[in-house]
């Protein structure tokens, strides 16, 4: 054994320290070149230059990370080398064109030729490669690398089009790029609970594990189904073997899953290199299997092309599970969007329910008990008429206090039915309603309507229920404060404000009321919503909006009238 093999630190070190004495070379020779053609390099600069080469090789010796990198360094060496050696070149034709040295002003041709020659050979070699890849490309079709081809399957899964077409288009890709006879895709079967559009498998949802593999695609497609007819489904005992299987070939599955072999006339002495397969693996479930064949006398597969077809069942299978995800969270919020749906109707029902149970009351206290005590008002008065002449003044007083009892409850009585549901409201509308309410509160109410009109009667029977709670809300807390209530209709929806300039308080620190929580039920059974702002010592403010219909608005604006104005 030598003295080097029992040093390796001195291999690398001769490695350094002949890059350096190559480089040397070239520039002394280069340099030597150029001097005699009369470039302007004097033997000093080209001396010092091949020395200053030779020393950075014997230094680079030393350094532990150099010597780990010498081959490449002495590689390159050699590249520069070749280069050096193709300029020499080029100045010794260029010599024996131009017949004798320069001379004179040619002199000064011979720096910009120099670099001119080192260009032409740097690019000379990828050029050249260039043109050959073009070349070959243009003759037989170049295989696209797997992140072109899934590149492409991303964009088209990214428009929504069915899974099917999606694995028609990568399969018909492979087929065309990497020169296959034969493309087979295997996935779990559509569930039915899906859309046509869906991605989502059996042998993916919610990552469950799959109940067999189908062979969903063959490209291209048999002419005659029953030369080829579709193969029972994988069961779980053969993905289970395939789960642990990397991109392998016939021997494989003759040992493990021999019925993959069906069809596939190819496997026979050339087998083994001419047939491949690769699972979509994700999370340990088998999402996908793709099986790819080549005719008997093509290219057999190599290592690189395993790789590759590892590489696309890779992005395949995250790809797949990627638009299975994507479909279970669209169902998922459909799924959201219907219950909040039913949510909004159950919560409109039992508003419009409790509406027409305040109209039902509201009616019969008018029809029923306030009509008996106008009666019994009535029947008082007759009584009292009749007995003017012959009764003692202290049995008129009694009948008169009577009869003002009677009307004080018939007023009691009316002002309560109006309360639980007011008949202005129904016959005049949401502002005449408010201003009512308003001249019958101990507060002084400002109320404000600009283009309202007429809404429907759900709509207006929500806000001016918000509002008298405010008003209630007001009247509790604040009694000696002033309101001002802003009605406003724009297209779609109708909104409201009242704004009080009491003490206010702090809602970090104050939980919401009943009221409050009352408003926001009635408004959100009709898709609105309802917000206040409060401060200490600036008043609360309580705004909603609640949508309704679009419909021509009054053109009439009303500024703001108070109350008993």
């Amino acid at each position: 054994m030598s003295v080097v093999t029992d040093r390796p630190g001195r291999r690398a070190r001769l490695a350094l320290l002949v890059a350096g004495l190559l480089v040397a070379v070239a520039v002394a020779v280069l340099g030597a070149a150029i001097g005699f053609l009369g470039g302007g390099f004097s033997p000093g600069t080209v001396g010092v230059l091949a020395a200053l080469a030779v020393g950075a090789g014997v230094a680079a010796g030393f350094s532990a990370q150099a010597r780990r990198s010498s081959t490449g360094v002495l590689v390159a060496a050699a590249a520069a080398t070749a280069v050096g050696a193709a300029i020499l070149l080029g100045l010794v034709a260029m010599l024996l064109l131009l017949g004798r040295l320069p001379a004179g002003a040619e002199r000064r041709v011979v720096g910009p030729a120099v670099v001119a020659i080192v260009v032409a050979a740097a690019c000379a070699g990828p050029f050249a490669r260039r043109a050959a890849h073009r070349t070959r490309a243009a003759l037989h079709a170049v295989r696209r690398s797997p992140d072109e081809l899934l590149a492409d399957f991303a964009e088209n899964a990214g428009r929504g089009s069915p899974v099917d077409d999606l694995l028609r288009t990568l399969a018909e890709s492979m087929r065309r790029d990497w020169q296959l006879s034969r493309v087979e895709v295997w996935t779990g079967p559509v569930d039915p609970t899906a859309g046509p559009n869906s991605a989502v498998r059996t042998s993916t949802l919610a990552g469950r594990a799959a109940p067999g593999l189908h062979r969903t695609l063959v490209v291209p497609t048999p002419l005659d189904p029953d030369v080829d007819p579709v193969p029972p489904p994988l069961d779980p005992a053969e993905l289970g073997m395939l789960r642990r299987a990397g991109v392998a070939g016939p021997g494989w599955l003759r040992l493990w899953v021999p019925r993959l072999l069906d069809g596939h006339e190819s496997v026979g002495p050339l087998g083994d290199r001419q047939l491949r397969f690769a699972p979509a693996l994700h999370g340990g479930s088998v999402l996908a299997l793709v099986v790819i064949e080549r005719p008997p006398d093509a290219l057999p597969f190599s290592t690189s092309d395993d790789r590759a077809l590892g590489e696309v069942a890779r992005r395949l299978a995250i790809v797949l599970r990627n638009r299975s995800l994507d479909e279970a969270l669209q169902a998922t919020l459909a799924d959201l969007r219907r219950a909040n749906a039913d949510l909004q109707a159950s919560r409109r029902r039992l508003v419009t329910t409790a509406d027409a149970e305040r109209k039902r009351i509201e009616r019969d206290l008018h029809d029923g008990a306030q009509q008996h005590l106008v009666a019994l008002a009535v029947g008082i008065r007759l009584v009292r008429d009749s007995l003017a002449a012959h009764a003692s003044p202290a049995d008129l007083e009694l009948l008169d206090e009577l009869d003002r009892g009677v009307r004080e409850s018939i007023g009691s009585l009316r002002d309560l039915a109006h309360g639980i549901y007011p008949p202005l409201l129904r016959d005049s509308g949401l502002e005449e309603a408010l201003r009512a309410a308003a001249k019958r509160s101990p507060l002084p109410v400002t109320v404000s309507a600009t283009g309202l009109g007429r809404h429907p009667e759900q709509v207006e029977a929500a806000v001016y229920f918000c509002c008298l709670e405010a008003l209630a809300n007001v009247g509790k807390h604040a009694p000696g404060a002033t309101v001002t209530i802003t009605l406003q209709a724009v297209p779609g929806e109708l909104r409201f404000e009242v704004a009080d300039s009491g003490p206010g308080f702090d809602p970090a620190t104050t939980p919401a009321g009943a009221g409050l929580s009352n408003m926001a039920d009635r408004i959100g059974a009709l898709g609105g919503e309802v917000a206040w702002r409060a401060a200490p010592g600036h008043g609360t403010v309580v705004v909603g909006r609640t949508p309704v219909p679009r419909a021509a608005p009054d053109p009439a604006t009303r500024r703001p009238v108070p109350v008993g104005e």
